[in-house]
C-alpha cells in the first residue's frame, strides 16, 4: 500500500473555506507532540492565517484595493500551507494518524473517496434567543467544511449571500432583525474545493 500523503494545494477553496481550513491546521498543530517544530513555524503560520482572515474581513465593501490586498494575503497563505504540508509529510513518513492530527487533509488514493453530495436534511430553526436562527444538516461525507449563507431578500442569480464559514454542520446566526424573513442554505466544501449547495429555506426571525 502506498504511503499516505497530504493534499498540498488548496487553491480551489473559496476564501471562506480557506480561512476555515487554515484555522483547523493551526488548531491541529497547537500542542501537537507529533510535530513540535515545523517549517514554517506554527507562530509564523498563525500570523499568515490571521493576516488573511483580517484582509478577507475588509473586502465586504468590495473596495478594489482591499480585494487586491486580500488576494496577496491569500497567495502567501497558500504558499505557506504547501510548504508546511511538505514538511509534515516528511516528518510523518506516511503515518496516517500523525498526518490527520495536523489538520491537513489526506490526498486521495484508491481507498479515499473525494466526491461530495448536496447537504440533506437541512433545517432552519429558531435559535434560543430573539434574533437567532439555527442552520443544521446531516453530515456530508468527505466534506471538510461548511459555508452557511443567508440573505434577507428573495434569492436570485445575482444575490450576494452573507457567508459564515464553519467546520461543523451546525451554525447559529445571531443579531438578525426580528420580523425579517431570512433565506438560507448550506454549502458543503470538499477536499479539492468541490462545492454542493442544499436547498434554500426561509423563516421569519423571532
Amino acid at each position: 500500500m502506498k504511503n499516505q500523503k497530504l493534499i498540498l494545494d488548496y487553491n480551489k477553496l473559496a476564501d471562506a473555506a480557506l480561512t476555515v481550513k487554515a484555522i483547523n491546521i493551526k488548531n491541529g498543530l497547537t500542542d501537537n507532540d507529533n510535530f513540535p517544530t515545523t517549517v514554517p513555524s506554527l507562530a509564523d503560520f498563525t500570523l499568515l492565517q490571521e493576516a488573511f482572515d483580517l484582509a478577507l474581513s475588509k473586502t465586504v465593501s468590495a473596495d478594489r484595493i482591499q480585494i487586491a490586498l486580500k488576494n496577496q494575503a491569500r497567495a502567501t497563505l497558500l504558499a505557506a500551507m504547501r510548504q508546511l504540508a511538505l514538511d509534515i509529510d516528511a516528518q510523518a513518513n506516511g503515518d496516517r494518524a500523525k498526518l490527520l492530527s495536523s489538520g491537513f487533509d489526506l490526498a486521495a488514493n484508491g481507498e479515499t473517496a473525494t466526491t461530495i453530495t448536496a447537504p440533506t436534511e437541512f433545517r432552519l430553526l429558531d435559535g434560543i434567543n430573539a434574533g437567532e436562527l439555527k442552520l443544521t444538516c446531516k453530515r456530508v461525507l468527505n466534506a471538510v467544511s461548511y459555508l452557511f449563507e443567508y440573505t434577507d431578500e428573495a434569492p436570485t442569480e445575482a444575490t450576494k449571500w452573507t457567508v459564515q464559514p464553519a467546520s461543523s454542520r451546525e451554525f447559529t446566526l445571531r443579531g438578525l432583525r426580528s420580523g425579517a424573513r431570512i433565506y438560507a442554505r448550506i454549502k458543503a466544501i470538499g477536499r479539492r474545493g468541490q462545492e454542493a449547495n442544499s436547498e434554500v429555506l426561509s423563516r421569519l426571525v423571532q
